[in-house]
């Protein structure tokens, strides 16, 4: 337990240093073993074969797919295509603009899986229109940095993958969970932007017709089928997580290249490249975090902690209150996905430990670490929003705060009503 927690205090003054996670992962591990059998004798086999056997499997070819269909919708257009579609539904409702911020961030949610990818590709479509429009900043960036925290809840979700193979439940089960809780956050979202809309007194534009909604509507058409594919395939047995990444991949290509022609094999290669490089990165972070929880496991830190608590308390809404203030804290400095490397071999054996579903704690977790993408220090969306944006940090910091507390209440709800998130997995099963 010592040696673990000289493990855990090298990690965590590895990230405070700035230390890219998968290298700081990987050299407290070797750490450990250089402190617990000596330097000369580090099992680089047994290593080597924890690191490779981590990332070996079928589930975590989705991750690659899933990047593949968000940088190429957004290469694409689709982002555009959306943002009118959505305009021309909800761009008269109280809050113009704002509301269709919201809307347009859910129905590409469907298709990114990554709030940073929301904010960086339609963020800047909808920075743009809104003070065109006149909207005032504090509005503009609070909606779209709230917006864009939709991403990584709704299906297809990077962040449910992760979470799933760690911690070894169902990928489709995690996946389908992140629907109604997704679609939950743009609604509380879209109420707090018609009570604002009030406050601020907020422009709203006149309804364009049936006539434009129709035509915006056919325009989208194609790119809104894509999460309507992936759902509903793995609603309907037709297919696994996995598979219906792949099916939705082939998808986007076909709506990209053969029906929208925006993008052409110069494009596509652009495509292909950044998402090489981003499972890359993800992928070498995951095989460091399956040895570092490889190891934590054998020290039996994750027990003890689970000790610890149970000595404290074993209800479980008082273990759950606990687990979600410490991912509030953790999330305010670490990436959603490293957090969930880190810590799901520690949490979920705890969570289970006092009846607490697997999938529906999976669900809270992101949702919970989601929020720490739109909070200092190192929130990635706020530092997005600021370059799109062109405006001071601490004037992203407060335009969002708002916005924060409506997905936190969506949060309680969640955590209060499992059946928001484990409804949809039991009717595919």
């Amino acid at each position: 337990m010592i040696a673990a927690g000289w493990l855990m205090a090298g990690l965590i003054g590895m990230l405070v240093l700035g230390v890219s996670a998968g290298i700081a992962l990987g050299a407290s591990s070797l750490g450990y073993f250089g402190l617990t059998r000596g330097l000369l004798e580090i099992p680089y086999e047994i290593i080597t074969q924890r690191l490779v056997g981590t990332i070996n499997s079928f589930t975590l070819l989705a991750i690659p797919l899933f990047l593949f269909v968000g940088h190429l919708m957004n290469e694409s257009g689709a982002t555009t295509r959306l943002f009118g579609f959505a305009n021309a539904m909800v761009g008269h409702w109280r809050g113009g603009l704002a509301q269709v911020n919201v809307l347009a961030s859910m129905l590409f949610a469907g298709m990114s899986g990554s709030g940073t990818a929301d904010a960086a590709g339609l963020g800047a479509i909808e920075v743009k229109a809104m003070r065109e429009a006149n909207y005032d900043d504090k509005t503009t960036i609070g909606v779209t940095v709230g917006s864009a925290l939709i991403g990584p809840i709704i299906p297809p979700s990077i962040a449910a993958i992760l979470y799933a193979v760690l911690a070894e439940v169902s990928p489709a089960d995690v996946l389908l969970a992140g629907a109604i809780p997704g679609v939950l956050m743009a609604v509380g979202l879209m109420i707090l932007v018609a009570f604002l809309a009030r406050r601020r007194k907020l422009p709203s534009e006149p309804f364009p017709g049936m006539r434009a909604l129709w035509q915006s509507f056919r325009e989208s058409f194609w790119a809104l089928l894509t999460p309507v594919i992936l759902i509903g395939g793995i609603l309907a047995g037709f297919f696994t997580a996995t598979e219906s990444a792949a099916i939705a991949a082939l998808w986007a290509t076909v709506v990209a290249v053969f029906i929208y022609r925006s993008v052409g094999l110069a494009a596509l290669g652009r495509v292909f490249w950044r998402s090489a490089y981003d499972s890359t990165v993800i992928m070498f972070i995951l095989a460091c975090s399956g040895l570092f929880g490889w190891i934590l496991t054998r020290a039996r830190l994750p027990q003890g902690i689970a000790d610890t608590i149970a000595g404290l308390t074993t209800d479980p809404t008082l273990v759950m209150a606990l687990m979600i203030a410490f991912l509030l804290v953790i999330g305010c400095f670490m990436a959603v996905a490293v957090s969930i490397n880190i810590l799901t071999p520690i949490l979920v054996p705890i969570a289970i430990s006092v009846g607490i579903d697997p999938v529906h704690f999976g669900v809270i977790m992101i949702m919970v670490l989601v929020i720490g993408e739109a909070t200092p220090p190192f929130g990635m969306v706020l530092f997005v929003m600021t370059r799109i944006a062109n405006v001071p940090f601490d004037l992203v910091v407060r335009a969002c705060l708002p916005f924060l507390a409506t997905i936190f209440l969506v949060v309680v709800a969640v955590w209060f009503m499992p059946q928001l998130a484990l409804w949809l997995p039991g009717v595919a099963r």
